[in-house]
């Protein structure tokens, strides 16, 4: 059991080249009550035609922002807990004159430079993760199925496409997020983009 941050983990000497904001967004300490309130503006949440047909599978799953809008209100909180060695991610998506969007999952440190994030019924998707420009990007390195504690490569990619996820530094209290699924065949199938702020620690 280890009380170092999860990202430092998987991160190890990359993440003293993290800017300051980017630390405290990924600094929550595993095996223990912490907890983290981000607020901003996604400039842009757009999903293509075929992204269509991946959406009853991804509601089933709990993942993918299933609407589309510019300049939509989000809430992300980060939180950890005692006896867990997981960082729980709650994002929450506020689309005029709809029911908020809440997009949940867990990320686990898997090995170095590796994280995984998983959601319902133990389906997740591997990242490599390096320090770019101060800031953090996720690379896909493929979609796993949990059974127990054991893992099984599954070869959702050519379905879903391959991720990619970065969070950079605009400022001491502001950073940007932008996260891109690109197909093979189709192209971008989704993506979102925008702003957000530590609002409390």
């Amino acid at each position: 059991m280890t009380t170092i941050p999860i990202f430092k983990q998987a991160l190890q000497t990359q993440w003293d080249a993290l800017a300051p904001i980017i630390q405290a967004r990924y600094g929550l300490f595993p095996f223990a009550e912490n907890s983290l309130q981000i607020q901003g503006s996604m400039e842009n949440v757009s999903h293509s035609v075929y992204a269509k047909f991946l959406l009853p599978f991804m509601a089933l799953v709990g993942a993918m922002v299933p609407y589309q809008g510019t300049n939509i209100p989000v809430s992300l909180t980060n939180s950890t807990h005692s006896g867990e060695p997981g960082m729980y991610w709650q994002r929450t998506f506020f689309f005029p004159n709809r029911k908020p969007f809440v997009f949940r999952s867990v990320m686990c440190c898997t090995g170095p430079q590796e994280i995984t994030e998983y959601v319902r019924f133990g389906f997740g998707l591997r990242f490599k993760v390096i320090e770019q420009n101060s800031g953090i990007v996720y690379k896909d390195h493929g979609y796993v199925w949990k059974i127990g504690k054991i893992s099984f490569p599954v070869p959702l990619g050519l379905v879903m496409g391959k991720a990619y996820v970065e969070e950079m530094p605009l400022s001491a209290a502001e950073f940007s997020m932008k996260m891109i699924l690109m197909h093979p065949l189709f192209g971008q199938t989704f993506q979102y983009n925008g702003k957000v702020s530590i609002v409390h620690a």
